[in-house]
């Protein structure tokens, strides 16, 4: 099935876009509130947290929905949603509430799958998201919220972490498998 281009111009500021704007802002929100806040605010920041990760879904679907998709937003939308988990797990490491060493894992992961798919998109090759992907995305903030919400070392949190940590490497390791493979995704048109 082959995509038409829509005849009218869709505006690049437009609702869903908002939500991928929204998302960017609450980023130093979250961060403030779980390192410069004298008293830390770590419930409220979680918060915070959950509803910028609900807006990466809201975009999305508001776009699809009201045929909104612009380039600035599937530009913007993996930025912001890098941008949000990026810091998440800084501002947890710095705050003592995760290892850097996991921290580090799963940004080097999500950096190095980003690389990837520029170099495909330079060979006209696309990377869409897998449902390993979307479960990795899942997993992450499920995580970070727990992790911000629950006191440091709790089980639950700690437990949530070892498993976003393990399936984002095997995702990321399903991604360079497939493109080496030659199962990076269809040609761009």
């Amino acid at each position: 099935m082959t995509l038409q281009a829509d005849p009218r111009r869709v505006r690049r500021l437009n609702l869903a876009n908002a939500f991928t704007f929204l998302r960017v802002g609450l980023v130093p929100v979250f961060a403030w509130l779980l390192l410069v806040r004298e008293p830390p605010l770590p419930v409220l920041a979680a918060v915070v947290f959950a509803v910028a990760a609900a807006t990466d879904g809201l975009d999305g679907y508001v776009a699809r929905r009201l045929d909104l998709v612009t380039g600035l937003g599937q530009f913007l939308d993996p930025l912001a949603d890098k941008l949000l988990v990026g810091t998440a797990l800084g501002a947890l490491a710095v705050a003592g509430r995760i290892p850097w060493g996991a921290a580090l894992v799963i940004l080097f992961r999500e950096v190095a799958v980003s690389v990837l798919r520029v170099v495909l998109a330079r060979r006209g090759r696309s990377l869409p998201a897998s449902s390993m992907g979307k479960a990795k995305t899942v997993l992450q903030i499920i995580a970070v919220v727990a992790l911000t919400a629950l006191p440091r070392q709790h089980r639950l949190s700690v437990g949530l972490l070892a498993l976003a940590v393990g399936v984002t490497v095997i995702s990321g390791c399903q991604y360079f498998a497939d493109a080496r493979g030659g199962r990076a995704g269809v040609p761009w048109s």
